[in-house]
């Protein structure tokens, strides 16, 4: 689920540096570590942010990370997963420290665990990456240079071009940490059998020579989890999305970061579903989840999530039956909902011989008549509350 507390996700105790670190070390930290921002730590415990990106900035690698540290928006250990992220984007950061209820720091969260979760997503498992990828992506020729990959990213604002082979071909990606690692701060000069002539400036190099290959694509039917996945595993922010063969859109963790903040937004509920249910029900089990879990939504507010646990059962002769429970948690209570099998009311008439038999028989109420059952309960539950604290208004919400 995305609705965990982000401390389930967060990488605890996490490496800490202090404000009079040089920039070489914290870059060195950074490198060996493969991070992509680090937490400063004075004195007193108050907690700042530095990243790799403005570190590489740095007029001098002998200063201290005191001149380019910030004060980050950080998150509470207990803050849902999904709310979590939205924070995170609206800072316009890309990771946050992670503090417990007295703000003092018990972890980090950043974009790699946020995909990393989004990779295991049942709310994103069926969003086709259309949904959020940016079509028509800016490109560079392999053998353009450096410096107008450079003018490309800053005049679009964005962090990374496709590298095109002469035929038009993609074959690589290149970053503007490329730039800022390999020609701003390399570790080794360029030489010359690395280019042809001596005196070319490095900004004046072909943007090959720095790009990462082979390039890691995804298809244009896979979904948000699927190329969550590929980030996670290649740890990599961006994935050019292909069409047979041909290059269609370019998609980064900040564009499914912000997608999943409008689901926020919209207010949609992660709904999880346990247990096993007759697959042709699955349609209108989904139709009837959506209608139902709007009412809950609209009588109880901020909803933190659903868990349905359903549990097939057979009777002798194999007819099956179904028992469903429904947890809803909101911020102030947990309900739970019940729908299973009864003894039906109605009654038949048997002849044998000259007797009249009464028979009650044992209704087999389907999957979606208990899901039904169980919602409602639910429904039922919060209307009494909603009645109990705000009569006038709960009264209101029932009759509209």
């Amino acid at each position: 689920m995305l609705n965990e507390p982000i401390i389930e996700i967060a990488t605890k105790d996490p490496v800490t540096i202090t404000p009079d670190t040089p920039i070489s070390k914290a870059i060195g930290i950074m490198e060996k570590h493969h991070f992509h921002n680090l937490i400063v730590l004075d004195e007193e415990g108050n907690i700042y942010l530095v990243t790799m990106h403005d570190l590489l900035l740095a007029s001098s690698i002998n200063e201290n990370v005191e001149t380019l540290m910030f004060k980050p928006h950080c998150v509470n250990q207990n803050t849902p997963v999904i709310d979590a992220i939205c924070e995170i984007i609206d800072s316009g950061q890309r990771a946050a420290p992670v503090v417990d209820d007295e703000e003092k720091l018990v972890g980090i969260v950043t974009d790699y665990d946020i995909m990393s979760r989004v990779g295991r997503s049942e709310l994103l498992k069926d969003v086709k990456i259309t949904k959020v990828m940016t079509r028509d992506p800016i490109t560079i020729y392999e053998y353009e240079s450096i410096g107008k990959a450079r003018s490309l990213m800053r005049k679009h604002n964005i962090g990374r071009l496709i590298v095109l082979d002469r035929d038009g071909k993609p074959v690589g990606m290149v970053t503007e940490d490329d730039i800022l690692r390999k020609i701003y701060k390399p570790k080794r000069r360029m030489t010359l059998g690395e280019v042809v002539g001596e005196k070319i400036p490095r900004m004046s190099q072909p943007v090959s020579l720095i790009m990462s290959t082979p390039l890691i694509t995804a298809d244009i039917d896979s979904t948000i989890p699927e190329v969550a996945r590929i980030m996670e595993k290649y740890d990599i922010r961006g994935v050019p999305i292909m069409k047979k063969g041909i290059l269609k859109g370019i998609v980064t963790r900040v564009d499914i970061m912000k997608y999943i903040r409008e689901l926020r937004k919209e207010r949609v509920v992660e709904v999880e579903i346990y247990g096993e249910f007759d697959e042709d029900m699955k349609e209108l089990a989904e139709r009837i989840l959506m209608t139902e879990v709007k009412k809950i939504v609209k009588y109880s507010g901020k909803l933190h999530w659903i868990k349905i646990a359903v549990k097939k059962e057979h009777d002798k002769g194999g007819v099956p039956y179904y028992h469903v429970k429904v947890y809803v948690k909101t911020p102030r209570k947990l309900y739970v909902g019940e729908g299973r099998p009864k003894l039906s009311t109605s009654k038949r008439m048997e002849m044998e011989e000259e007797d009249i038999i009464l028979v009650t028989e044992k209704q087999r109420w389907d999957f979606i008549e208990v899901l039904k059952d169980a919602l409602d309960s639910v429904l039922k539950q919060i209307e009494i509350d909603k009645e109990r604290e705000h009569p006038k208004h709960a009264k209101r919400i029932i009759e509209e």
